[in-house]
């Protein structure tokens, strides 16, 4: 990691001297280095370049090095400053503690001093990016998490706690989505392997879009709605796509297209027709890429057609069918949607029935409040977040939790996967993926996998430590850091264990 730096000193000799002690503390490679001769081109370089560690002198032409840090810390509150002044100045150095400087030196600048300086704010600077390396991984973690229940229209766990963080308004932001189904698992592969195939898919497509692997066989790609793209480009890009699948890895993957969504047509029913399209491929010899022109209209001109649905979603319940209810519900959200001639009465009075099923074996307290709101919603669309919440609350048998389970256990592997070359995976850091309690995460997994997390992950490192003996010149010290053992007696000692053999005696074999 190259960090920028940027030096504001107006005498050029204390400039170099800078340069001078930076490259003899054998740290100068670390930075990119920027350099002002005054206060005004250092706001300017400031102003148009992103900088990691400022280093200015006090006393400067047309701005001091403490206005300076003080437009700094208006942008940006973490930045580290670091002052060299020849005034030994209380005033100058009060100043500097209140924008939280890292240090005041003084001129000449003292080389140890300098250096437990440089020191520390390099220690600053690696933890500032690990920080936000990990708030991306969690970041896309929950977005990921969010998408997944929301293409099975699972229930939504509470995510109040999260709204500071994460904008989930990016759903409304997506025009199409694409399914790519494997026959065999594929998406199981190394994390190399599948960051070079999503990779190729965006030199293929050419437009922005979300990936998201759903399970060995199956990812989608949601389409991103900033640029236009016709169906005719998609479909031919498509069948480029899946000849060059072909190409590189010798297996015929099916690529569904959905139409394009709207207000009507939301993501999970774009996900449902693509699997249904994929399906389809058993009645067909050569077609690899489908397409789904219109969206499935859920709505009935049937009188009795709500009453049935009623008595159909009391069914599922009664039979603890969760994925049957999901969809009966769904079916009559999509035909109070797409039906402007009901009145609100009407829909209102319906959907006050549903909740009374819902309820069924719920306090009456919870049930008249929630009824009573349905009457104050202004949209079918509040009253649809309604019945949301009911069908969560609903004690139903352990399928939905199971499928919940499997989709954690397939997360924490897929993170191990990603990241088995560093030092320490906690269980902490396992559990914060899934936003589970790590004791329960590390019970939940040995009763999903019958192997503990730790010996999990030393299977993982040691098979891919085997896979690189067997397959590269690699020397055996840098193996044993290239799956996490940053110290290579620990590693000789582990593989021992591990296989019964060194690694030098398996490279001989």
């Amino acid at each position: 990691m190259t960090y920028h730096m940027l030096i504001a000193e107006d005498e050029l000799e204390e400039f170099q001297l800078v340069l001078y002690l930076l490259k003899q503390l054998n740290i100068d490679s670390l930075f990119q280095i920027s350099h002002a001769s005054n206060g005004k081109q250092a706001l300017s370089i400031l102003e148009d370049t992103p900088i990691d560690l400022l280093l200015t002198d006090i006393e400067m032409p047309f701005a001091n090095g403490l206005q300076i840090a003080s437009c700094v810390r208006q942008k940006n509150p973490d930045l580290p400053i670091i002052f060299f002044s020849c005034y030994d100045n209380f005033s100058y150095v009060k100043t500097a503690l209140s924008i939280h400087a890292c240090n005041y030196l003084l001129k000449p600048l003292d080389p140890m001093e300098f250096q437990k300086t440089m020191l520390h704010v390099i220690d600053l600077l690696h933890a500032a990016e690990a920080n936000k390396k990990s708030l991306e991984s969690r970041s896309i973690a929950i977005k990921n998490h969010y998408l997944y229940l929301m293409l099975n229209r699972m229930p939504f766990p509470d995510l109040s706690s999260l709204e500071a963080e994460s904008d989930f308004s990016f759903v409304n932001h997506y025009s199409r989505v694409l399914l790519i189904h494997f026959e065999e698992p594929f998406f199981d592969c190394d994390a190399m392997t599948s960051n070079k195939f999503i990779e190729s898919l965006h030199k293929s497509f050419q437009i922005p879009f979300d990936f998201l692997n759903l399970d060995a066989s199956q990812s989608i790609l949601l389409l991103n709605d900033s640029v236009e793209h016709t169906t005719s480009y998609l479909f031919d890009t498509c069948q480029k796509v899946q000849a060059r699948i072909y190409e590189l890895y010798h297996t015929n993957c099916y690529i569904a297209i959905s139409s394009l969504l709207s207000s009507n047509y939301f993501l999970a029913d774009a996900y449902e027709d693509m699997s249904s399209l994929v399906e389809t491929r058993f009645f067909s010899s050569d077609q690899y890429v489908f397409i789904k022109e219109t969206p499935q209209n859920y709505s009935s001109d049937k009188p009795d057609f709500y009453s049935e649905l009623l008595a159909d979603i009391e069914a599922d319940i009664d039979s603890n069918n969760m994925k049957k209810l999901t969809y009966d519900i769904t079916c009559l959200n999509r035909s109070f949607e797409q039906c402007k001639s009901i009145s609100h009465i009407y829909v209102r009075f319906t959907y006050s029935k549903l909740i009374q099923i819902l309820y069924k074996n719920q306090p009456r307290a919870e049930l008249m409040k929630d009824i009573e709101q349905i009457f104050y919603c202004s949209s079918i669309y509040e009253i649809e977040k309604i019945v949301t919440v009911a069908m969560s609350k609903l004690q139903t048998k352990d399928s939905g939790k199971i499928e919940n389970t499997k989709h954690a256990i397939h997360l924490v592997k897929q993170y191990i996967s990603a990241h088995y070359n560093e030092e320490e995976i906690t269980l902490k850091e396992l559990a914060d993926v899934v936003y589970l309690n790590a004791s329960y995460l590390s019970t939940l997994f040995k009763a999903e996998t019958g192997s503990g997390i730790n010996k999990y992950i030393k299977t993982v490192r040691m098979e891919k430590a085997k896979q690189m003996l067997r397959q590269t010149n690699m020397k055996i010290s840098e193996i044993g850091a290239a799956v996490g053992f940053h110290n290579n007696s620990y590693f000789i000692k582990s593989f021992h264990e591990y296989y019964g053999e060194t690694p030098e005696k398996m490279r001989q074999k």
